[in-house]
C-alpha cells in the first residue's frame, strides 16, 4: 500500500522510520497496532506514525478476511475480472498478500511474492507497490492460463427486506479499507446483514462494513 507523508516526522527508537513532509512511503502492514504501522522507505524497514501520514485510498484493499469470506464477497459479482486483495492467511511476514478474482463462476487466489527490495510481483514483472501492480494487470491478464483483466468490484444489491435501514447508536471510525466510518444517530442504508458480526451499507455516497452492534433498526432519540 502507498501512503504520503503530510509531515515530517524523527525517529526517537530504533524501529522507527525518519521521514519528510510528501515523501512516498511503502506501507507493509496496517493492523498491528491501532497508532502505528509497519512501513519501508529506501529499504529500511520500521514504524511510522499513522496520523502523521494519509494513505491512498483503494477500494480493492480488504485486509485481514479469510479465503472463505473473499470467495463470498466475490459470489454476486457481475462480471469476470472482480477482484480484491488481503492479507496471506498462509505467510505470516508483514506485508504478505494474496489476490482474489472472479472468473467463470468460481474464484482464483494468487499469492503476491516480495522480493529483498520490497517489490511486488506475481509473475516476472515486478512492482514498486500493490498499486502499481494491480494498474498494471487492468490491462495484462494476471493468468497464464485464460485472459482475466481485473476490474473493481461493484455494489451488489442486497435481498428486499423489511427493514432497509439502521440507526447509529455510536460514532464509529474506520480502521481498514472497506469499512464505513459514521456518527451517531445517522441514517444507514442496509446492504447486507448475513455476516454474524459485520453489516455492510451505504452513507453518503460510501459503502463499507461496519460493527452491527454499533447500530439498531429502531430510530432513537439522542440527548
Amino acid at each position: 500500500m502507498e501512503a504520503t507523508a503530510e509531515f515530517d516526522f524523527q525517529a526517537t527508537a530504533e524501529d522507527e522510520l525518519s521521514f519528510i513532509q510528501g515523501q512516498q512511503i511503502k506501507i507493509l502492514q496496517t493492523e498491528r497496532d491501532a497508532n502505528w504501522y509497519n512501513a519501508v522507505l529506501y529499504r529500511q524497514v520500521g514504524f511510522v506514525p499513522k496520523n502523521y501520514i494519509k494513505m491512498s485510498k483503494v477500494s480493492w484493499y480488504y485486509g485481514k478476511i479469510s479465503r472463505a469470506k473473499a470467495e463470498e464477497l466475490l459470489a454476486d459479482q457481475p462480471y469476470n475480472g472482480a477482484f480484491l486483495i488481503r492479507d496471506s492467511e498462509t505467510i505470516m511476514e508483514p506485508g504478505s498478500y494474496s489476490l482474489s478474482v472472479k472468473f467463470e463462476g468460481q474464484v482464483q487466489h494468487f499469492k503476491i511474492l516480495k522480493d529483498c527490495d520490497f517489490k511486488f510481483y506475481i509473475w516476472m514483472t515486478k512492482f514498486e507497490s500493490l498499486n502499481k501492480l494491480v494498474d498494471h494487470h487492468r490491462d495484462t491478464s494476471i493468468s497464464r492460463v485464460c485472459k482475466i483483466m481485473l476490474r473493481d468490484m461493484v455494489p451488489t444489491e442486497a435481498p428486499r427486506k423489511q427493514q432497509q435501514t439502521v440507526f447509529a447508536m455510536f460514532d464509529f471510525q474506520p480502521d481498514e479499507q472497506g469499512e464505513l466510518g459514521f456518527r451517531k444517530g445517522e441514517e444507514i442504508e442496509l446492504l447486507d446483514c448475513t455476516h454474524a458480526e459485520w453489516w455492510k451499507g451505504q452513507l453518503n455516497g460510501q459503502i463499507g462494513y461496519f460493527p452491527k452492534n454499533y447500530v439498531r433498526q429502531n430510530p432513537v432519540r439522542f440527548s
